[in-house]
């Protein structure tokens, strides 16, 4: 099958782009969904490197088959059918994100459906049995395309979007309206529930030349990213009716990174919050019915099961994703310490008796003083960009302000020695701790991204 992938085109402009060095993209991250009925296989491929289109594919094309579904034969591979969310990608909107299948009545018919809401910002309805699109419609504001053409199935995208050369200031952002926590459908109800994300960027490729390519272990985006909009950073939990393409409720969250949704024939809607609660909701009102604080910000969506004539209700309780890794401002508010709180799996059922062990409150490391370091502004400034580039803020969080997936460096012994850092970061002695070894680096650059961390810790103890 993976032959078979490779032999597709890769846009509809042929020989556009020297993607090749960039390393390609359209990588199948999460979990695909397998038709019996139909007996197909569909999966949902993600967005392309470098993110900027103008740079991965100058004289435009789809780039095929990037940000889509895509219907295969399981047994050979061999290609059914696909529809394209978003041609020629630039704003890093994945179709990886889950994909249900249902039977909806539709116009008085019934339609072998397949429901997707990928990154982009529209709920797509799509006929599974031809790919045929079916009905879309935008579940959260979307400022860079203004609706989808039912005609042709493509996005009309609004003028100044793709910020080629310039910049453009777009919603949803990088991590999308929906990111991969996974929705869930209610045949009852004849809903779905969307764990939804509101946040916009502003993109930025000025700063970047026509010939771009990415070295070894540096982000390949050939954007920036880091201006956030003057909007509220919020996330919700929308059921969102498919065959109307309208939502039915919404409970707003103070927080955008929430967990994926878990609804049951109990009329019930479970969804774990990344500031550590476990809620359940009427599934066709939306009234809160339940609620426990589990001490810990979740990411998984929870699951039901039953052993013998018990059901139970199971969470992984732990922070992590990009809101761990500190990919925006709202991660970092809420006092997930890298080794202060427990990860655990919490399982429910009624009558259950056992009290839960408590966990740490919300913990902000404080930034370690040293009056003997001599901070080099220069060393810094460079540093910053290293720090940057390298990938130490996808662990360490943007600004060395640690979210959750790994230990503040302002806050860390490590930094204040010269040889110390160099053991860690360049020879790799915290490995097994999922520290990577960087023998790339040189002294020079070291200490520059050392002086960048100091930097960061000395004006937080201002």
């Amino acid at each position: 099958m993976v032959l078979k992938i490779q032999q597709w085109k890769w846009q509809r402009k042929p020989g556009t782009g020297e993607w090749w060095k960039h390393g390609g993209g359209g990588n199948t991250w999460h979990g695909f969904t397998y038709d019996a009925e139909m007996d197909a296989l569909y999966i949902g491929t993600g967005n392309g490197s470098p993110w900027n289109a103008a740079i991965r594919s100058p004289d435009g094309g789809d780039n095929l088959f990037l940000s889509s579904v895509v219907a295969l034969d399981p047994d050979d591979g061999e290609y059914i059918w696909h529809y394209q969310t978003t041609p020629g990608d630039t704003w890093d909107y994945t179709s990886t994100m889950d994909i249900v299948l249902a039977d909806l009545e539709i116009n008085g018919s019934t339609i072998k459906a397949l429901m997707h809401a990928p990154k982009n910002g529209f709920f797509y309805v799509i006929n599974r049995e031809n790919g045929e699109l079916i009905s879309a419609e935008n579940y959260v504001e979307t400022t860079w395309a203004s609706h989808i053409d039912m005609s042709t199935g493509r996005p009309v995208e609004i003028e100044g979007a793709r910020y080629n050369n310039s910049s453009a200031k777009i919603m949803p952002g990088p991590l999308g309206a929906h990111s991969w926590h996974p929705m869930s459908y209610n045949e009852e109800t004849g809903l779905v529930y969307i764990p939804t994300i509101r946040w916009g960027v502003e993109y930025d490729d000025q700063a970047y030349a026509r010939d771009f390519a990415a070295g070894e272990f540096e982000a390949n985006f050939a954007v920036d990213w880091s201006g956030d909009l003057d909007v509220e950073i919020s996330g919700s939990l929308q059921a969102w009716d498919p065959v109307s393409q309208e939502q039915r409720w919404e409970v707003d969250y103070p927080h955008m990174y929430n967990a994926g949704t878990l609804t049951t024939a109990g009329n019930l809607v479970f969804q774990g919050t990344a500031d550590g609660h476990l809620v359940a909701y009427n599934a066709s009102s939306g009234d809160m019915l339940w609620d426990i604080d589990l001490g810990l910000g979740i990411s998984a969506p929870p699951i039901t099961y039953k052993i013998g004539n018990k059901q139970y209700l199971s969470v992984l309780v732990g922070w992590g994703g990009a809101g761990a890794a500190g990919f925006d401002r709202d991660g970092i508010t809420l006092g997930w310490a890298y080794g202060v709180h427990d990860r655990r799996l919490v399982t429910f059922t009624l009558g259950g008796e056992l009290e839960l062990p408590s966990q740490p409150p919300p913990h902000f490391p404080a930034p370690l003083v040293d009056t003997g370091f001599t901070l080099d502004g220069d060393l810094a400034e460079a540093g910053s960009t290293l720090y940057l580039e390298g990938f130490c803020a996808f662990c360490h969080g943007a600004n060395a302000v640690a979210a959750g997936m790994a230990p503040d460096l302002r806050a860390s012994q490590i930094p204040l020695d010269q040889q110390t850092f160099a053991s860690v970061v360049r020879d790799g002695a915290f490995i097994s701790r999922a520290m990577p070894a960087h023998p790339e680096l040189t002294d020079q650059e070291l200490e520059a991204i050392r002086h960048y961390i100091r930097q960061q810790a000395i004006s937080a103890e201002r």
